[in-house]
């Protein structure tokens, strides 16, 4: 019986026959994997520690059976159990969570992503970082990752730097000049702009760092999560 070894984070969990889970786990090596738990809800299960999800671990999964692997031995690396304290930043990795599964794929090892996830999970559960500048970041990295790249700097349609009024498209994900916004655009204020550039260009390590308006935050995640969803035709139903 074959065996692999992977690194994950459990991102879901259900009930699977009486006494087993079926775990989603986003790996760096695979991307998405399904896996089984088997007789993990008995009392004395020796998997019983990385059943839930926020469990990061290193995971040995025998085989594909079916639709997912059996998950055969696991070492639990963390479990951010900081994020029990504070509902504001369990809500906020929860959030992170439900992104993963709609952009997270079979097969697919994007280790940006993984390292990004990380370390936002890292500093949600362990840091007094405002959650909101967090998820802000892991958004804009994200897109990043993804090759979805915001131009913060110039208008992508025309080229010019933007100094006045600016627009941002939440179908298109651009922040554009007056010139060239689009039906949809939404006028942001310079204080905004300047906001997703600091956070854009700060490395995670940094974040505390930055001193930036409770009221900018809110409107730059709402308009990051709203393009989120526009550009993977889903929706989190989640609210700040």
């Amino acid at each position: 019986m074959s065996e692999i070894k992977i690194k994950g984070i459990v991102i879901s969990s259900k009930d699977f026959k009486e006494y087993d889970k079926i775990i989603t786990i986003y790996s760096l090596e695979k991307g998405i994997v399904y896996a089984k738990l088997t007789g993990v809800k008995k009392p004395k299960a020796k998997l019983k520690t990385v059943k839930d999800v926020f469990c990061f671990a290193e995971f040995i999964l025998v085989s594909k059976n079916s639709d997912f692997y059996t998950v055969s031995s696991a070492n639990v690396l963390e479990s951010f159990y900081g994020l029990s304290k504070d509902i504001a930043k369990f809500n906020k990795a929860c959030l992170v969570l439900k992104i993963l599964n709609v952009i997270g794929k079979e097969n697919d090892n994007n280790e940006m992503l993984f390292l990004q996830t990380l370390k936002t999970l890292k500093l949600l559960a362990y840091s007094s970082v405002n959650e909101n500048l967090i998820l802000a970041k892991y958004l804009l990295t994200i897109f990043k990752s993804l090759g979805y790249v915001f131009s913060l700097l110039k208008c992508p349609k025309c080229g010019l730097e933007i100094k006045t009024i600016r627009y941002f498209s939440v179908r298109e994900g651009v922040i554009t000049c007056s010139a060239c916004k689009t039906f949809d655009a939404i006028k942001i204020s310079e204080l905004l702009h300047n906001s997703m550039r600091l956070i854009s260009n700060c490395e995670f390590e940094k974040l505390c760092s930055l001193k930036i308006l409770e009221s900018a935050l809110l409107e730059i995640v709402q308009l990051l999560l709203s393009n989120f969803e526009e550009r993977f035709d889903c929706k989190l139903n989640f609210t700040l």
